[in-house]
């Protein structure tokens, strides 16, 4: 019964560990080690002491285990020989009523045919009763040795040689193997400080690096080994974020313009009417005050959409039919914008078997705000009206808006998609562009896993080329 109640505790105890003590998933799993705190000069050492450490150890051990073994089968064939010449002089030995005398290296056991011991004289046994050196009777009695009889010869191999060398070797090897390993430790100590005094340096000056002065950068040792590689991908690093802050400060300047331009132009008609307002136009105003309030709308909503592209959101995964969308784009502007069939000749492009064949995945309305954008910007320039040519090739949707406009320059072509960018026939902000509308489409193709080409155009003037994966 009280077993059993002791049972019952020591389950309640585990349970209550269990259940009330159990400590995170996340604690457990990220439980600090030893060597966590530990700097990585620190590391090194305690890693190259205790390999040269556990190598003599290992040395040592297999020395030891050597030098026992010879002197073991040394021990092993003197007490052969021994035995060996012992059974030798007992049959030479006459009928005598004293003992033989005998020389072993170690304790010898002589028996004769019925088994009993028989004692034979040691060189000690031999001096007279009395003298120094005498040995002690032994306690059992014993027969004497005779002549003509069968014996068996024992000799036990003396392990006093082995004992001393192995002593020997120990305690002279010992202080060696830990003087060895001292050595080791100090020279790793003074190695690695001195291959980790340019991470020092290129700590000390990462760290005074703000985004004030991102033209710093990081000393670069002369050795190339991994620490020359790890300064030049900072100094790269820091290259890229210069570039990227130089940018976004040459965006937020041009964004302050683009916006500038319609403010000012809405107050200088406002102050226009409150100096005038008797012989102020009222309609005429207001219609000039909302074309620069849709003008400073349509680039606020620019900027939005571009801040929420520069932040990498996923765009929804809905099937998007891109014939479907062009369609929708001509019946808006009909009169400038038109259906094209894909030809095999001219526009390299193989005709869609179907509306379901040009189905990407995507979000709609950014697909229609990039088919949007293409159109408008072929609108500005076109002489005639814009095509638009939807087709399949391979796993890719291609989409095609040509105009037949002066076309667009090859030293301009990536430079277009680049924000408030305007080309010198286009630089005239009363036709209503703002500069991003080619940046956000190219940033909206990119989003969706596609690219966004200027080519060359049948027409005579510019193809924007559209590349999409195709849904599965």
């Amino acid at each position: 019964m009280g077993q059993h109640t002791a049972g019952a505790e020591r389950v309640a105890d585990a349970e209550h560990t269990a259940h009330g003590q159990r400590e995170p998933e996340g604690t457990r799993a990220h439980r600090p080690r030893l060597t966590s705190g530990l700097s990585v000069r620190a590391k090194a050492v305690l890693a190259a002491a205790g390999t040269v450490a556990f190598a003599i150890a290992l040395c040592m051990l297999a020395l030891v285990l050597a030098l026992q073994h010879n002197l073991r089968a040394s021990a092993d064939l003197d007490a052969r020989n021994a035995a060996v010449a012992i059974k030798g002089q007992l049959g030479k030995t006459r009928a005598m009523p004293q003992r033989a005398l005998v020389v072993a290296p170690g304790a010898v056991t002589i028996k004769d045919a019925a088994g009993r011991t028989v004692t034979p004289v040691t060189p000690t046994d031999a001096a007279p009763h009395g003298s120094a050196g005498l040995s002690t009777p032994p306690a059992e009695p014993t027969e004497p040795v005779e002549a003509g009889q069968p014996y068996s010869v024992t000799v036990s191999p003396s392990t006093t040689s082995l004992d001393s060398a192995t002593g020997l070797l120990l305690r002279q090897a010992a202080p060696a193997a830990a003087g060895l390993v001292l050595f080791v430790a100090g020279l790793t100590w003074l190695l690695v400080g001195r291959a980790l005094r340019p991470v020092a340096a290129m700590r000390q000056e990462f760290t005074e690096i703000t985004e004030r002065d991102l033209h710093r950068r990081v000393p670069v040792p002369r050795a190339r080994d991994e620490i020359h590689r790890l300064a030049r991908t900072m100094n790269a690093t820091l290259d890229r974020l210069h570039r990227a802050m130089t940018r976004q400060r040459q965006f937020v300047a041009d964004a302050s313009h683009e916006l500038r331009s319609p403010i000012t132009a809405v107050r200088a008609q406002l102050e226009l009417v409150l100096a005038r307002p008797s012989r102020t136009d009222w309609p005429a105003a207001v219609h000039k005050a909302l074309r620069d309030t849709d003008r400073l709308q349509a680039v606020a909503s620019d900027l939005l959409l571009l801040a929420r592209l520069d932040a990498q959101e996923a765009p929804p995964k809905a099937a998007v039919d891109l014939g479907a969308l062009a369609a929708e784009e001509v019946r808006r502007h009909p009169d400038a914008v038109t259906m094209n069939q894909p030809t095999t000749a001219g526009d390299q492009l193989t005709k869609a078997g179907g509306q379901e064949a040009a189905v990407v995945t995507g979000s709609r309305v950014q697909l229609s705000r990039l088919l949007t954008n293409l159109a408008d910007n072929a609108r500005r320039h076109t002489r005639t009206t814009v095509s638009i040519t939807v087709a399949v090739r391979g796993g890719m949707v291609e989409l095609a808006v040509d105009d037949d406009g002066p076309g667009i320059p090859e030293s301009d072509r990536e430079r277009v998609f680049e924000r408030f960018t305007r080309l010198d026939d286009a630089r005239a902000r009363q036709d209503g562009g703002t500069g991003l509308g080619l940046a956000i489409a190219n940033d909206i193709a990119h989003a969706h896993g596609g690219t966004l080409t200027v080519l060359t155009s049948p027409r005579g003037g510019a193809r924007l080329l559209l590349r999409l994966p195709r849904a599965a």
